[in-house]
């Protein structure tokens, strides 16, 4: 399995799901030695889950990935319950899915799986991808295609502004959001590829009422 980054380079999915567990491992350890708490490595019980609906090469996948830095179990096992015939439902809330499954204990280390797992495209990243579509629609494809592979940081802090504001939304208020933008690069990019400012685009496109 090949990963592609958003500006179209390539790495083998086992590299990239190996040094990110790496990276987060050594992140906790180094951040829990700093302010002295004097945890060890082998104290710390980490669960790695994987959406239900994966196949089993993927979950595989991940776990032969996972395997030189954790301690892994299967969650199936890992997980106490302490009556047969106990029920519990797996909700998994992910950013491209929300998946939810049944299981019900049937022996001592044995489950059996009452209802399979069902989703939707609901999570975050699908409210992201409205998001820039949006965005695609004032300024042009091309616009945002040359801020992604030309100016990546300021396109992370666009995906990171936006992230910021999307965890700031009260239900209750229908007002206004707000949220930073990189103005001075989406700017001159606008006269660069549009031949007209950024104000000018916003003010023409079909959202100028609504931002």
């Amino acid at each position: 399995m090949v990963l592609e980054d958003i500006t179209g380079k390539t790495l083998p999915a086992f590299d990239v799901f190996k040094l990110s567990i790496q990276a987060l491992v050594n992140h906790l350890l180094e951040t829990l030695d700093t302010q002295g708490t004097g945890v060890k490595h082998d104290e710390v019980q980490w669960v790695l889950t994987v959406p239900a609906i994966w196949t089993d090469t993927a979950k595989q996948l991940m776990r032969s990935s996972a395997e030189e830095y954790l301690p892994i179990t299967k969650s199936e096992k890992g997980f106490e319950m302490s009556k047969i015939g106990t029920e519990y439902m797996v909700v998994d809330l992910g950013g491209g899915t929300a998946d939810i499954t049944v299981h019900q204990k049937v022996e001592k280390d044995q489950l059996k799986e009452k209802h399979r797992a069902t989703g939707n495209n609901c999570g975050g990243t699908s409210v992201d991808n409205r998001f820039f579509i949006l965005l695609e629609n004032i300024f042009g494809k091309q616009l945002m295609e040359s801020l992604k592979k030309e100016n990546l940081l300021a396109y992370l802090d666009l995906e990171r502004s936006f992230e910021a504001a999307k965890r700031n939304i009260d239900p209750n208020n229908k007002g206004k959001v707000t949220m930073t933008i990189p103005f001075t690069t989406l700017d001159k990019l606008c006269k660069k590829i549009n031949n007209t400012d950024f104000e000018t685009l916003v003010e023409a496109s079909d959202y100028a009422n609504e931002t």
